[in-house]
C-alpha cells in the first residue's frame, strides 16, 4: 500500500493499482472529463462507475445517516487517520481479500482534514454484471439453491468473525456466474463470536421483510429465508 500525503489530505493507494496516484482519482469531475463514467447510481448522494486502463472501479463518499446527517452531510469527527470512515473500510478489505472471502477489492481511499472534521472517499472494485437482490427480486423469484449459497456465504464471513453492519438485502450481490458477494463494509469489523451475528441474521431478514412492503412486485415468500438459513447452518 502506497501513503500519499497531499496538504490536509491523506490518500491510501493499493500495490501497483495505479500508474500515477493522485487525489484527482477521488473528484467526480475529473472521471467526467476523461469520459471515464460509465453509470451512476443514487442513494444518499452518488455513486459513480469508473474505468481506468481497463479497470472497473466504484467511487463512493462518505454521508452520514439518520437525523445527523441532514444537519451535518458528509463530515465526521477526526480521532486518527486509520480510525476514519474509508481507511477502515479500505483496511478491513484488504483483510478479507488475503482470506479470500467474496467482497471488492479495495483500490483507494482518501481522508480530508478540515479543523476537527474529514472527509472520506473510497474506490472500490466493480463486481461486474452483478445485481443485488432487491433488483433480481423484483425481476423474479430467485432458485432454492442460490438462496442456500447466500446463506453459505454469510456464514463463511461469520465464521470468520466479520462483522456486517449493514447487512441488507441491498448489500448481497449475485453475479453472472451465481456467485454471491457481499458489498459495504463501512464501519465492519473483525469481532469474537457473539450475539452480534443471530443480530446480523434478524436485521437481514427486517430489510427483506421492509422491501416486500416497499414494491408491489417482490418475488419473497418465508420458504427464501428457510433455504437461506439451511445454507447458513450447513444442512
Amino acid at each position: 500500500m502506497h501513503v500519499i500525503n497531499h496538504n490536509k489530505q491523506v490518500c491510501w493507494y493499493a500495490e501497483q493499482a495505479f500508474a500515477d496516484p493522485h487525489p484527482r482519482l477521488f473528484d467526480p469531475h475529473w472521471w467526467q472529463e476523461q469520459k471515464a463514467v460509465v453509470g451512476s447510481s443514487l442513494g444518499r448522494g452518488v455513486t459513480w462507475f469508473v474505468k481506468l486502463d481497463g479497470r472497473h472501479m466504484v467511487l463512493r463518499h462518505y454521508y452520514r445517516g439518520g437525523m445527523v446527517g441532514k444537519l451535518v452531510r458528509d463530515r465526521f469527527w477526526f480521532e486518527g487517520v486509520e480510525g476514519s470512515r474509508a481507511m477502515a473500510e479500505f483496511a478491513l478489505l484488504e483483510q478479507l481479500c488475503a482470506r479470500d472471502l467474496p467482497v471488492p477489492r479495495p483500490y483507494a481511499a482518501r481522508m480530508s482534514k478540515s479543523g476537527p472534521f474529514y472527509r472520506a472517499d473510497i474506490l472500490l472494485e466493480r463486481i461486474r454484471g452483478a445485481k443485488d437482490l432487491v433488483d433480481l427480486l423484483k425481476k423474479g423469484p430467485v432458485p432454492d439453491a442460490t438462496w442456500q449459497r447466500i446463506g453459505q456465504v454469510i456464514r463463511r464471513f461469520h465464521d470468520a468473525g466479520v462483522y456486517h453492519a449493514d447487512l441488507n438485502s441491498h448489500n448481497i450481490l449475485i453475479d453472472r456466474d451465481d456467485k454471491v458477494w457481499l458489498i459495504d463494509f463501512d464501519k465492519g469489523a473483525i469481532r469474537s463470536p457473539g450475539p452480534w451475528q443471530q443480530a446480523n441474521l434478524e436485521r437481514l431478514l427486517r430489510s427483506f421483510n421492509k422491501e416486500s412492503v416497499l414494491h408491489t412486485s417482490f418475488h419473497w415468500v418465508p420458504g427464501n429465508w428457510q433455504s437461506l438459513m439451511a445454507g447458513y447452518r450447513g444442512e
